[in-house]
This record gives C-alpha cells, sequence and structure tokens, in this order.
C-alpha cells in the first residue's frame, strides 16, 4: 500500500529522524538522514560534506588534516558528525539541549543558524519551481498555439493545392479547345480555299466584289494571273 492511500492517523512519523532534518552540507544541501555522504563540522561552525571539502593532510601523519571551506574560505579542522564526535561538539546537534541542562543559548543560536540557511534554501527552490511552472505553462499556451497555427496552415495549403489542381485542370482543357478549334480550321481552310477559288473564277476582283472583303490570308491563297502588259481596249475615234 502506497503512502498516498494511507490516512493522516496511520503515517507513522519517525521524530528521532526528523529531529535531524536540518543538518545539512551547507554548500549542496545534502541531508544528513540520506546518509549519502558524510558531514564535516569545520571549526569555522559550517558543515560541509566529503564532496565540497578540500582537505589537506598534515605535515606530519600525526597531524590532523585540515579542511578549507568553500563557504568563508578558510583553513580550518574538521571533524566528520557521527557518533564519534567529542561531546562538546556532538552537544551542538542535540535536539533538546536544554532538557539536559546544557548551555542551549549557543546550541539554539547554533542550530538556528543553520535552519534559516535550509529554509532560505527551500524558499529559494520554491521560487524557482514556481517560476518553472509558469514557464510550462507558457510553453504550453505557445505550443498550443503554434499547433492550431500549423493545422490552419495545413488546412489552407490542402485548400490551395486542391485550387492549383482545379486551375490546372481547366487551363489543361481551354489549351485542348483550342488545339481542337485550330485543327478543325487548319482542316477546314483548304476547304474554303477552293470554294472561294471555284466562286471567284468568273468575277471581277473589284472593290465592290466578294473578294474584296475576304480575310487577308484567303486573299494570300487565291491565285490571281500574272500581269505582263498593259489591256488594249479597241480604237475608237472621239475628240478630246
Amino acid at each position: 500500500m502506497d503512502n498516498e492511500d494511507l490516512d493522516e492517523s496511520e503515517i507513522i512519523i519517525d521524530e528521532a529522524k526528523a529531529s535531524k532534518l536540518w543538518i545539512h552540507c551547507n554548500c549542496c544541501f545534502a541531508h544528513y538522514v540520506d546518509e549519502q555522504t558524510m558531514l564535516f563540522l569545520l571549526a569555522c561552525q559550517h558543515v560541509i560534506c566529503e564532496k565540497c571539502v578540500t582537505a589537506s593532510l598534515g605535515r606530519i601523519p600525526g597531524d590532523a588534516p585540515t579542511y578549507t571551506c568553500p563557504i568563508c574560505r578558510k583553513n580550518v579542522r574538521g571533524r566528520q558528525v557521527n557518533n564519534a564526535l567529542p561531546t562538546n561538539l556532538k552537544d551542538m546537534f542535540h535536539p533538546e539541549p536544554w532538557r539536559d541542562g546544557l548551555p542551549h543559548d549557543l546550541i539554539d543560536a547554533f542550530q538556528k543558524t543553520h535552519i534559516n540557511s535550509l529554509d532560505t534554501h527551500i524558499s529559494k527552490k520554491e521560487k524557482e519551481e514556481l517560476k518553472l511552472d509558469k514557464d510550462i505553462q507558457l510553453a504550453r499556451t505557445l505550443c498550443r498555439k503554434h499547433y492550431l497555427e500549423g493545422h490552419r496552415l495545413r488546412a489552407t495549403r490542402k485548400q490551395l493545392e486542391f485550387r492549383a489542381r482545379r486551375i490546372s485542370h481547366i487551363v489543361k482543357i481551354r489549351r485542348e479547345e483550342a488545339q481542337r478549334r485550330l485543327a478543325r480550321r487548319r482542316a477546314e481552310s483548304p476547304k474554303q480555299t477552293d470554294c472561294i477559288m471555284q466562286g471567284t473564277k468568273n468575277s471581277h476582283s473589284r472593290p465592290g466584289s466578294a473578294v474584296a472583303y475576304l480575310p487577308a490570308e484567303t486573299k494570300a491563297t487565291l491565285q490571281y494571273p500574272a500581269i505582263n502588259s498593259f489591256v488594249h481596249h479597241r480604237n475608237n475615234s472621239f475628240v478630246l
């Protein structure tokens, strides 16, 4: 059964673990209760994990190592946070120092400083999460808008393609009709020329005749007799 299916009364809270949630690395904010890395309490009162601290060995094997704090940049001594800490250092992590008569003012100040640091980090992360949520909503809105715009453009493209195909089909039909008309005219033009030639053999090509009103192309096809000299009329005597 998942924790989401349990009622609030059925959820078991580990108070011993909850009292240690404030112990964390001041640099990467890794928690002590996760037990994923070792934490060190430095003399500068900063708690740093082994991944964030830089250790330097002493001049002789018996010297304790020194650590470079990434927060204040000081070279100080340090001890690993565990049950083997000296009593004066272990008391700094006491969950209820007033019950055992410890100088809780110093201990409370130490713990409150780390709690405030953790709260600041959590608030910062919450703001970042809220900003990311807003960015996700904005991105989702833009994606939806672009999707609808793309869908509209696809529909418009299909309409234009259909219109282009229709226009191409109409142009093709009109071109075929024009070619058929042209072929029909070319097929009929010799017959019309023969008819015209037969009808004009006994007629004169005067301005009022039918030949004068024929098209230029038809006139060009007509074969007129070649003129070699002036026409000689009968010699009629008269006084001019």
